[in-house]
């Protein structure tokens, strides 16, 4: 039995994990559910190989104290964090609707200089609230960049994955 499979309908804290959305270098991120209110989340549990290295599961903790730390609108926030019966640690954040930036790159590029620059200046403020806390990032890549869809149609650059900032 894989990993993935074995979480889907695993409760975690207030949450039931429902489905596998991607996996990354450390760690694996599900869809999930807070039941009793119905309010979908994104639950990242460090993978079982990286658990066991006590480096790996610190590089977790720290990537969810740091982008607390920032608290800004273009960085994803993790409002819970805890740990599996097996000792892997996870957290939640917000279900975010849209698309990453490699994704829409590989659809529309080039894109038009005045896009570019609303994208660039979007990043350039997270990444700004980063540094002023003492962050860096140290993975900036289209992929760990994401095209967040807002309510009103439009979209707003969001920077994820700060597991080795």
């Amino acid at each position: 039995m894989t990993v993935a499979a074995s979480l889907e309908g695993t409760r975690l804290g207030e949450y039931v994990v429902l489905k596998l959305l991607g996996v990354g270098g450390l760690g694996q991120v599900y869809e999930g559910i807070q039941p009793m209110i119905g309010k979908r989340v994104a639950i990242k549990v460090l993978t079982g190989e990286a658990a066991t290295q006590p480096a790996a599961a610190e590089r977790f903790r720290r990537e969810a104290r740091a982008v607390n730390a920032i608290g800004h609108r273009g960085i994803v926030d993790i409002f819970s964090f805890g740990q599996l019966p097996d000792g892997r640690p996870y957290f939640v954040m917000p279900l975010l609707q849209g698309e990453p930036l490699s994704a829409y790159l590989n659809q529309f590029a080039p894109l038009p200089a005045a896009e570019v620059v609303t994208l660039l200046d979007q990043l350039l403020e997270a990444l700004g609230a980063a540094h002023e806390k003492g962050i860096v990032h140290r993975d900036l890549k289209p992929s760990n960049v994401f095209l967040a869809a807002q309510p009103d149609g439009s979209r707003y650059l969001m920077l994820l994955d700060f597991g080795i900032a």
